[in-house]
């Protein structure tokens, strides 16, 4: 009674609060209209507010400014003769801050005769116009709203087809049944480190939830197959995220507060009439500062803080320069249980120190040699440095040496890429990226808890180089046919092996509504560099088995149908056929990288011999916002296999099998400025996949054994999420609040983690837990 009566008062605060401001607020739409292809400014461009007589013309360098515009949601209508008329729809126009957009547009193929063009809503498109299959963009406004997103773009991915993800908990993001670690992670072009709190935490590749601030982001890319030949070092899928520029005419800030975090983030001019605008955003962790205030008094300390910025240059003559970063640290510790009568499981015999520092930091510059011709180059440094301290009382309740990790490794990266487009019909994309590699690592580990095995698995400093370079290149042979084709190459100098990599891709218009294409990509993949550093002690010397391990490589095949029903109504289908090879595994073994979860002291002799396939069908029925409600639907059927160093074909651990996402939201319009929404998604997916325990020689040894004879031959319990975000924003003259309630796993529908020894019991059981994650915060712009 007491939550009810308490919820009841802060909605009749809210109204009431809101009430006072009854008068239609208006707010400046801005932003600058460009070719899709070369990045050159279309002076002229009509940029309108769609279904009003608001609009503006592009300047000589194609900016616009639309001002007055009311708050609420607008959709933008683009049109330049020549170019393909365009409408961005339901942006989120709020009072406190201006809304600033960068609109690319694709040049018209004309054939002789008269052309009438209907303008599209294409929501989803990718940002890159070299793709074809199994991609698409996000708005960071869509990681707010989307119920389970936290705000976070990894967590939004995951209502994607093709996407499941480990449990409520974790950040893991798993695509087409491969594992986590086969993401590519970029950020404004460059490959960063896994870039989550407390990456790799339980899955390598996971984490709690990315270091990316919505308030920093602009619309980014998230591709899950055949991807363009710009993309290497990767397997799985990308995550390609832009930074987006600050206001370069006026001063924002936001302030938020919730129990993901405190933020406070700040942009604008350096300078009155100055192009050259800042941005920044500073997060540090609510459980942290609780906890340093000695408001929560609890034995495990959890902290984490993370910084993100975009300081941008423009120039008369020598281009626009921008310096961009983003960095994280956090710090885990959690002190032992000594009373072994009140151990429950084996955590309450730990003791571990954990710290975690990821950053990337580079410069770009971006120059344009004429109309057609644009160069864009970038040198970056990027780092991760763990340091992870853990003892295990043994069975004498003697504290011992269990993991120890100080690992340093970075990389500094050049890369230059050259753009042209020769004609309507023809453009090129060609680009060069060196990776100066530098690692200075020690992890140390026993061997099945075992104190007596504590053992060195790596201990190296030194450096090494990866050489990358890529052409591609689009071929419009008509306003309905698109054709892009490229090659990627590498080369690892640290054993002197390289790949290439053909990548194509087919996009036809068969008609104004239905859309066929087809996509190729070889795509290939280095393992973590501690995995080649790994030593193996010998009677007479140390030996490094690995050094010589080739790239896993995997070839996509991806067909997909894309029916638009209605203007804002769509189905997609996407079958697909993946096939990877190469894959290190042990010779006459099951084991394989192709199941890597949490392996990180390994040292055994791997070879290249290991092939595994992907074969599935993703389905996507899609209402865009508009007219205050969208709905997403998803569903993916599939099936992963692999065979490891026996020659016998198994599940791979990752082979759920089927997921289905259901997502709906609906907003309201309260009292003229302000606005309610309501979100909810429902998510049922297939078991992870474990190996049958030995049951009889787990009991005698007290901890859990599995017959890897029989590895992943059983399935844990399917996953059933409800997830729930509720908003309400308020707009008053100069000032927004943004009120949000946001629960993953409503219904408290547990995670199947396998089992574990009980040691009250003296018996094993299921190792299920019930996370619910509610977060309510507050957040003004101003």
């Amino acid at each position: 009674m007491f939550k009810r009566s308490l919820l009841l008062l802060i909605l009749s605060t809210l109204i009431i609060y809101s009430s006072a401001n009854a008068s239609r607020l208006t707010q400046v739409v801005k932003g600058r209209v460009v070719d899709q292809q070369t990045k050159v400014g279309l002076i002229g461009a009509n940029v309108v507010i769609y279904g009003t007589s608001m609009g503006a013309a592009t300047d000589m360098d194609g900016y616009f400014r639309i001002l007055k515009v009311p708050v609420g949601r607008h959709s933008i209508k683009v049109m330049y003769m020549g170019y393909k008329s365009r409408i961005i729809p339901e942006i989120l126009v709020g009072s406190a801050k201006e809304i600033v957009l960068m609109i690319e547009l694709e040049e018209d193929i004309l054939e002789g005769q008269e052309i009438v063009v209907t303008p599209k809503i294409e929501k989803d498109k990718p940002l890159n116009a070299m793709t074809t299959v199994s991609a698409r963009s996000f708005s960071v406004e869509e990681t707010q709203r989307y119920a389970g997103g936290f705000d976070d773009p990894a967590r939004l991915a995951s209502s994607f087809a093709g996407v499941t993800y480990g449990n409520a908990q974790d950040n893991a993001i798993i695509i087409r049944g491969n594992a986590p670690k086969g993401l590519l992670w970029r950020l404004e072009g460059i490959e960063i480190p896994n870039p989550n709190h407390f990456p790799d935490g339980n899955v390598i590749g996971g984490g709690v939830f990315t270091t990316f601030s919505n308030q920093v982001l602009a619309n980014s890319d998230f591709l899950t197959g055949a991807f363009p030949a710009e993309y290497g070092n990767a397997l799985s899928g990308v995550f390609d995220m832009k930074l987006r520029n600050g206001n370069s005419d006026v001063r924002e800030w936001t302030f938020q507060a919730g129990a993901m975090g405190i933020d406070f983030s700040a942009e604008g001019p350096f300078a009155k009439n100055s192009n050259a605008s800042y941005l920044m955003n500073y997060r540090y962790s609510t459980i942290g500062l609780l906890t340093d205030l000695k408001i929560i008094d609890t034995d495990q300390k959890l902290k984490y803080q993370d910084l993100s910025f975009k300081l941008n240059f423009p120039t008369n003559n020598a281009g626009t320069f921008s310096l961009w970063g983003i960095g994280s640290i956090d710090q885990a510790n959690e002190i032992e249980e000594t009373d072994s009568t009140k151990w429950e499981h084996d955590w309450d015999r730990l003791k571990y120190e954990s710290e975690f520092r990821v950053g990337a930091f580079g410069l770009n510059h971006r120059y344009i040699l004429g109309n057609s011709t644009f160069i864009n180059s970038t040198i970056a440094a990027t780092a991760e440095d763990i340091n992870n301290d853990l003892d295990r009382l043994d069975d004498n309740s003697i504290l011992r040496k269990n993991e120890f990790i100080d690992s340093f490794n970075g990389r500094t990266t050049v890369t230059s890429i050259l753009n042209h487009k020769f004609s309507s019909c023809l453009s090129n994309t060609t680009g060069i990226v060196w990776n100066y590699l530098f690692y200075d690592m020690k992890l140390q580990a026993t061997i099945d808890d075992d104190p007596e095995t504590f053992q060195t698995f790596v201990d190296e400093n030194g450096n090494s180089q990866l050489l990358q370079a890529f052409t591609q290149a689009q071929f419009n042979i008509t306003n309905d046919l698109k054709l892009n084709a490229g090659v990627h190459a590498e080369y690892f100098l640290l054993n002197k092996n390289y790949s290439i990599e053909p990548r194509v891709g087919i996009n036809w218009n068969i008609h104004p509504h239905h859309i066929i294409s087809f996509g190729y990509g070889r795509h290939s993949q280095l393992e973590n560099i501690r995995y080649y550093l790994a030593q193996r002690e010998t009677d007479s010397r140390v030996e490094i088995p690995n050094k010589n391990l080739n790239f896993t490589h995997a070839d996509h095949f991806v067909l997909g149908y894309d029916f638009k029903i209605t203007k804002h109504t769509r189905l997609k289908m996407e079958p697909y056929y993946q096939y990877l090879y190469d894959v290190p595994v042990r010779r006459n073994d099951q084991f394989s990288f192709i199941n890597l979860k949490d392996e990180r002291y390994f040292n055994e002799p791997l070879v290249n011999e290991g092939t595994g396939k992907n074969i599935g069908i993703d389905l996507t029925l899609e209402r865009f916002l508009n007219n205050n409600y969208y709905y997403l639907i998803t569903a993916s059927i599939f099936d992963s296999k692999y065979t490891g160093g026996d020659g016998v074909e198994r599940n791979t651990r990752y082979n759920r099998n089927y997921v289905f996402n259901g997502l709906f939201g609906k907003e309201f319009n309260v009292k003229t400025n302000n606005v309610v929404g309501i979100n909810g998604r429902f998510t049922y997916m297939g078991g992870e996949r474990i190996s049958p325990v030995l049951r009889d020689v787990s009991l005698s040894e007290r901890r859990v054994i599995y017959d890897e004879s029989r590895a992943f031959a059983e399935s844990l319990n399917e996953s059933k999420y409800l997830d729930i975000t509720v908003t309400y924003r308020i707009n008053h003259q100069s000032v927004a609040h943004i009120f949000a309630l946001q629960v993953k796993n409503v219904l408290g529908s547990p995670n199947d983690y396998g089992y574990v020894y009980d040691f009250k019991d003296r018996d094993l059981k299921r190792d299920k837990m019930v996370i619910v994650l509610p977060s309510i915060s507050y957040k003004i712009e101003f």
